[in-house]
């Protein structure tokens, strides 16, 4: 009878570290999960303002002179990391459509991009005149 307890206790052994082993399997994945939606949505809003500012740079020299350009600029987020910020306005008819695109690079490698524009921007001053401020695709 001893040896069927100890053959039970060696079952209930495995049975007990085979739950612990699952639960901590899915504990990991969920957690790393959690952590690239996270940074995923960090990246998303770095690129989101990266472009938008874009926006305004080019509204800005629109200001000073409304005709069509293209330009570009480049931030550094970190010794690996860098943001770059391509404008271009276009013109059409009497009015023109801005886009920025920002783009994250980590060395030299392309992480991911975001396009917004602006359509129809007027030569008036102040805000009116501004355009339709949409996403754009790259």
């Amino acid at each position: 009878m001893n040896s069927r307890r100890k053959g039970f206790s060696l079952y209930l052994t495995f049975l007990v570290t085979t739950v612990i082993f699952i639960l901590v399997s899915g504990s990991y994945e969920i957690g790393r999960i959690s952590l690239d939606l996270s940074k995923s949505s960090a990246i998303d809003a770095v690129l989101f303002h990266a472009a938008d500012g874009g926006l305004e740079k080019g509204l800005a020299r629109l200001r000073q002179s409304f005709k069509g350009f293209s330009t570009s600029y480049r931030s550094l987020l970190s010794s690996n990391q860098a943001v770059e910020v391509m404008i271009v306005a276009e013109k059409e008819g009497n009015k023109i459509n801005l886009k920025a695109t920002a783009t994250l690079f980590a060395g030299k490698n392309r992480i991911s991009t975001r396009c917004l524009a602006r359509k129809g921007i007027e030569n008036s001053q102040g805000r009116t005149g501004c355009g339709q401020f949409l996403e754009a695709s790259s």
